[in-house]
């Protein structure tokens, strides 16, 4: 009976470590799969590693639980990621590198079907960041697909700047894609983080064809043009300045003497004027006085109007978007003493 204790009590150690063991396997995996859930970010619905966590492409690796931890160096191109690594973000951040988004071929992934003209890309948002812009890039006519996505060969058609707003989880980018190409492109999305030295890389493979009925190339100041912001921004309320840094306000060139934020050049000491002369140098945003009343039928690109009782202004290319109504993040923003 005592060796039949001594045989049982060994057999339920074993079973004990086989037990804890396969817990350790089991809680590592979990890691693998859901370490860095805490620190996901956001994605491009449709775009490569979005298909991949919905099994439309396949054999991704990690990147098909982590869509939204394609994150590398920003401030791309002139920094960034390195070429041959675009699509993954020079691996992510990720519990595993995402190394697998980087490869490049005619079939390697499964195309969305795109009209060239007018487009919204959506994005999904799983943790804010102040945002510094919102570029889209898309590769150039005559690419080679069987080549890793390089710097060179894409080319910018898209942009929005926050200024180190934080976007809602359900943001969306009003675009024009280029409509003077076929076949087979992929478009480079990339959000980059106002404080850190940060972006998320979301690259979207797209079968484009032309649209008889959009021009082929947009109006100058449309939604989104990135040829809209000129050498020198205009000054932001929201915006926080450092000291050197420049801004166009009233007509008139301003640069910073000391950080400041909310403080309009003219009405303090927080700027020195360096070029030009000042067209309003303290505009009263409840007089019209000689700005003209809101028309939906004019086209607006960076204009001040007068619209039940406020000065607003045109942050890019609008027609018949009523000021008041667009929310935080439409084309308009009242202009403030």
């Amino acid at each position: 009976m005592t060796a039949q204790w001594v045989k049982d009590r060994r057999m339920s150690k074993t079973n004990m470590l086989l037990a804890a063991a396969g817990l350790t396997v089991l809680l590592f995996a979990c890691m693998l799969l859901f370490a860095d859930s805490a620190n996901a970010h956001g994605y491009v619905i449709d775009s490569r590693a979005h298909l991949c966590q919905q099994g439309v492409n396949t054999n991704c690796g990690q990147v098909q639980y982590e869509p939204a931890s394609v994150e590398g160096r920003g401030d791309f191109p002139e920094i960034g990621v390195p070429d041959g690594r675009i699509a993954s973000a020079d691996g992510g951040t990720g519990a595993a590198p995402f190394y697998e988004l980087d490869e490049q071929t005619a079939t390697r992934w499964a195309k969305v079907d795109l009209q060239g003209g007018p487009h919204t890309f959506q994005w999904y948002i799983q943790a804010n960041h102040a945002t510094n812009n919102w570029k889209y890039y898309i590769t150039k006519q005559g690419w080679d697909p069987n080549q890793p996505l390089a710097r060179d060969n894409l080319e910018l058609f898209c942009e929005y700047r926050d200024h180190g707003l934080n976007p809602p989880n359900d943001y969306s980018s009003d675009c024009f894609i280029p409509n003077d190409r076929e076949g087979y492109y992929v478009i480079v999305a990339v959000w980059d983080i106002f404080d850190t030295q940060n972006a998320f890389y979301q690259a979207i493979d797209v079968n484009l064809t032309i649209d008889p009925s959009s021009p082929t190339t947009p109006p100058a100041g449309h939604a989104g043009d990135p040829d809209r912001f000129g050498e020198i921004e205009e000054w932001v309320s929201y915006r926080p300045y450092q000291a050197g840094e420049t801004v166009l306000y009233n007509g008139a060139v301003w640069e910073a003497v000391y950080y400041s934020q909310g403080q309009a050049p003219g009405t303090g000491g927080a700027w020195t004027l360096v070029d030009g002369t000042p067209t309003d140098p303290d505009p009263d945003p409840d007089d019209p006085g000689d700005y003209p009343t809101w028309d939906p039928n004019t086209v607006y690109t960076n204009e001040i109007v007068y619209h039940n009782g406020q000065l607003w202004q045109a942050q890019w290319w609008t027609q018949g978007q009523e000021p008041g109504t667009t929310g935080q993040w439409g084309p308009w923003q009242p202009v403030t003493p």
